[in-house]
């Protein structure tokens, strides 16, 4: 099977979706399909993605349809001068690599031009929701949602990463005909022990948090809670993994706050070598406001780590209160500075807990489950093409026999 896997985020950054995408196209590839990745790129023509680890990551810019503020007059007219040309760009290089399954991911803007493809090409077309694309829609604007409505009608199946996920597509799109179902996200990190090489002198326990320093994702929250631990008299270390437009203003926050010596920001660190970090870790902590599951959460889990987490969108999907962690209240320090002293000052409770989450991580997200459910789902549209040709190559023959009994009464 040849199969396009489209991004909306480069693979480069470290975000989830990318995180996904580059293990999705791994993991086919060894199954024996050929597999390429179209991410965003600077170009109006498709072409190999400069600097890339792998082999088959194409790139090019597709333009929205408007921008920031003050420039919508010229993306309005940049995106239409140049929108046939990226239109056959992206026609003839599907074409030339035979694709059978286009299967885009984070949907807009790229279903904009996949849409249109659609119309005219042989592929079948597959989207998946990670979460911050559908619950960000009541942000959007009127247009862009109807944009996205039509885009839908041309898609051959909708998948989403969790049943909130789910939920929250349906809710926004009622009359969606499409075929939609849920395929759990699979855990990314490789099994690899070990402990960090340095934490630039941050020694254990300390607590784990990953993810980009973003507002959704609550660390001035998690930072608040530091301090109220502190004045309960549990001075808990954290270590943030990550990078992002919050950075300054959290530092700024924790010496505010007075908690700058237990809190170490370690920046991006590369996915291989993540692992050890979760190794070390004590438990994870993830105060996020908004999250469809998280893969990090899967990470920390296949590693044993007890989890404090939010009660928001598909978590509770994943962590189990009471029982493979502790879920609070988003946008509450006390709440989450309660349970991380909870799980601190309780280490046979912490470690229980890490290992019913490692068993079920195991034995509910793995990456190869993942991975032939997504075989599955492409299988089933390709089915219905070659039903669908096999109808049309059918149905003239039946005609003209038709005619030809009519012509015989006539006659």
């Amino acid at each position: 099977m040849n199969i396009a896997l489209v991004t909306f985020y480069r693979l480069s950054e470290a975000a989830g979706v990318s995180t996904f995408v580059s293990c999705l196209q791994q993991s086919l590839q060894e199954r024996g399909h050929y597999t390429l990745v179209i991410e965003p790129g600077d170009s109006d023509w498709i072409g190999p993605t400069p600097g890339a680890s792998r082999p088959a990551r194409y790139a090019i810019h597709l333009r929205r349809l408007r921008t920031q503020k003050g420039a919508i007059l010229k993306a309005f007219v940049a995106f239409h001068l140049y929108l046939p040309l990226s239109l056959y760009s992206l026609w003839s290089f599907l074409r030339r690599n035979n694709i059978e399954v286009v299967h885009l991911h984070f949907p807009m803007p790229a279903a904009l031009y996949l849409g249109v493809l659609r119309v005219v090409s042989p592929w079948r077309l597959v989207a998946t929701f990670h979460g911050s694309d559908i619950y960000a829609l009541g942000r959007r604007s009127r247009p862009y949602r109807a944009l996205l409505r039509m885009m839908l009608s041309l898609v051959d199946v909708v998948t989403t990463v969790s049943a909130d996920v789910l939920q929250s597509v349906r809710h926004a799109y009622p009359r969606l005909r499409v075929p939609s179902h849920v395929i759990l996200n699979g855990n990314p990190l490789a099994p690899r022990n070990g402990r960090p090489n340095s934490l630039d002198g941050f020694d254990s326990p300390f607590v784990l948090a990953v993810g980009s320093l973003i507002l959704r994702k609550g660390y001035d929250v998690l930072i608040r809670a530091i301090r109220i631990t502190r004045d309960a008299g549990q001075d808990v270390k954290l270590v943030i993994i990550g990078s992002g437009p919050e950075r300054e203003a959290l530092i700024e926050l924790s010496r505010t706050l007075g908690v700058d010596d237990l809190v170490r920001f370690a920046g991006e660190v590369r996915h291989d070598d993540i692992g050890s970090y979760y190794s070390a870790a004590s438990f994870f902590v993830h105060s996020a406001r908004e999250e469809a599951q998280g893969l990090v959460l899967l990470e920390a889990m296949s590693r044993g780590k007890a989890v404090v987490a939010t009660r928001v969108n598909g978590i509770p999907e994943l962590v189990r209160h009471e029982e493979t962690g502790l879920l609070v209240d988003s946008d509450n320090p006390g709440s989450l500075a309660a349970a991380m002293i909870r799980v601190c000052k309780d280490p046979a409770l912490c470690f229980l807990w890490g290992e019913r989450g490692r068993v079920l991580v195991e034995r509910d997200h793995s990456w190869s489950g993942l991975t032939d459910q997504y075989l599955n789902a492409y299988e089933r549209v390709l089915d219905r093409r070659d039903r669908g040709a096999a109808e049309a190559t059918i149905r003239p023959r039946f005609l003209t026999a038709k005619r030809r009994q009519v012509r015989r009464r006539n006659a």
